[in-house]
């Protein structure tokens, strides 16, 4: 079975007669529902946050890992990863050429790159994360934190953050290390989405327990600790940095089928929400559900310094209309997508965008100017 999104059901469901209610194929009917937009402290007890699940086979792609020889070495490369095929695909971005796949993962879902535009892809059916080099078809080096990775965040220095949803905690290993990981968590965070780098190397993600919550493990502590947050998160999703902000994502911004993403400041232990960007799409009743926002900076995300202008993700939503979409919008602008990618894969989940180590390439700035402004 696998994860398509994350919903949260009321306090009392067992989780057999979850099993049980997708063992008949086809898209459950787990997904959000009306009534469940309320951020979880506006309930009386617990809730039950479980996955979203299409119970379809799955087909991998037991071919070997294969990328087309590169029209300009400085291309930037779209990575997705497909649930389908437990593979990732590469494009060519903003093109959306297809260049290549790498295969053999299990259940891969968030992404992340560091400043040489290395690739990170989160294992979340077996509990590994798989580097590559930029361009590579073998892996370089695997992470082992355990649970269930739902995605990463490298920092300006090296070192790699993996985010476990169940239980929700993160792992972090010191640059150019992969077997020296310690784990940290907070039980406000039971459930945990992807936890981001800001500037400063703070890390901060969403979660949930009793209520919905801000996780930050701070430069240098050995805790993780909440914080409070001036916003109202409905339904939590990744985080990362954007060049200017910390961006905190919502999967049901304002209580409605729609992505947002918050642009925040962190001050001490307090999150403070300056503006958003809300996402629409029309694939499937005009819903959104991107779990991991990426925002595309001029360089790859560590090393940005400068607000990203597009962001890029994977409408899970889409899925359940009976295909998979990989969409790209302006940002901050938000708004309906101008782009998206003409043969996606049948279930992606994750995705990233990465450059050379120099950034962005000039020959990509006139290709797609609605939603390439960063690159």
């Amino acid at each position: 079975m696998k994860t398509l999104s994350f919903a949260r059901l009321a306090a009392g469901v067992s989780l057999a007669a979850l099993l049980a209610a997708c063992n008949g194929g086809g898209s459950s009917s787990l997904g959000p529902t009306a009534g469940s937009f309320a951020p979880l402290s506006r309930h009386g007890s617990i809730a039950l946050t479980m996955p979203h699940y299409v119970a379809r086979p799955v087909h991998p792609d037991r071919g070997r890992s294969w990328l087309k020889p590169l029209p300009d070495k400085a291309s930037a490369l779209l990575y997705v990863s497909d649930e389908d095929t437990n593979d990732v695909y590469v494009y060519d971005y903003p093109s959306g050429s297809a260049v290549g796949a790498l295969t053999g993962f299990n259940q891969p879902y968030g992404q992340c790159v560091d400043k040489k535009g290395d690739v990170f892809i989160a294992n979340y059916g077996d509990g590994t994360a798989v580097e590559y080099a930029r361009g590579g078809t073998s892996p370089i080096a695997t992470y082992s934190p355990g649970g269930t990775p739902i995605g990463c965040s490298v920092d300006a220095n090296g070192d790699v953050a993996i985010t476990s949803f169940d239980p929700g905690e993160v792992t972090v290993y010191p640059a150019g290390n992969p077997s020296s990981g310690t784990t940290y968590s907070n039980s406000s965070c039971e459930y945990l989405w992807t936890m981001g780098y800001d500037r400063h190397d703070n890390l901060v993600g969403a979660g949930e327990s009793t209520s919905n919550a801000i996780c930050e493990l701070a430069v240098g502590e050995g805790t993780m600790t909440t914080d409070s947050f001036t916003g109202t998160i409905y339904f939590p999703a990744g985080t990362m940095w954007d060049g200017k902000y910390i961006a905190v994502g919502d999967q049901e911004a304002g209580g409605a089928f729609q992505t947002g993403i918050y642009q925040s400041k962190l001050g001490g232990t307090t999150l403070t929400e300056v503006s958003d960007t809300v996402l629409s799409a029309t694939c499937y009743d005009d819903y959104t559900d991107v779990v991991q926002p990426f925002i595309v900076g001029p360089k790859n995300t560590p090393m940005n310094k400068k607000q990203g202008k597009s962001v890029v993700g994977s409408n899970l939503w889409c899925i359940d209309g009976g295909s998979g979409e990989v969409e790209c919008w302006n940002y901050p602008a938000g708004g309906n997508t101008p782009w998206s990618l003409g043969s996606p894969p049948v279930e992606p989940y994750g995705q990233v965008v990465s450059f050379t180590q120099h950034g962005a390439p000039a020959v990509h700035r006139s290709i797609n100017p609605t939603c390439d402004s960063g690159v």
